[in-house]
């Protein structure tokens, strides 16, 4: 039997995405963690050092960009090499506008802390119109 957990979220944009989870304890910027080129972390001292986000559900507490990061996440998205969808406990403003403005599906606001429920390499399926999370354990996919 797979191991399998629900979470109801508040969403930005619409639609559906699946993906592979990559989560991180420290708080995430597009303009300055990720290298836009390549989409690998490069931010001294952070979790996901080294690791590529590209493609993967970029799970994490809160943005810390400025109001440059919505361009910084948008030239990430234009080189192939944003993620696939946002996670955050809590929404930071810029975050919301870099989710908006490059397209890619963002949930927040959840009824269960992501950040501490899902792991890496946990299969997640974001659903807007249903307003939740499905989340498959690792040990089960």
């Amino acid at each position: 039997m797979k191991n399998i957990i629900t979470i109801k979220c508040s969403f930005v944009g619409n639609g559906k995405v699946k993906g592979e989870a990559l989560v991180s304890q420290d708080m995430f910027a597009f303009g300055g963690t990720p290298d836009l080129e390549t989409g690998i972390v490069k931010e001294p001292n952070h979790s996901l050092l080294g690791k590529d986000i590209t493609g993967k559900i970029l799970i994490y507490p809160t943005g810390k960009g400025s109001t440059g990061d919505p361009y910084s996440c948008y030239f990430l998205w234009k080189a192939g090499h944003a993620p696939a969808a946002i996670i955050n406990r809590t929404a930071n403003p810029t975050t919301v506008v870099s989710s908006i403005l490059s397209g890619i599906p963002m949930a927040h606001n959840c009824d269960k802390d992501p950040v501490s429920v899902i792991e890496d390499g946990d299969w997640v399926e974001l659903d807007s119109d249903e307003g939740q999370l499905i989340i498959t354990k690792k040990e089960a996919v």
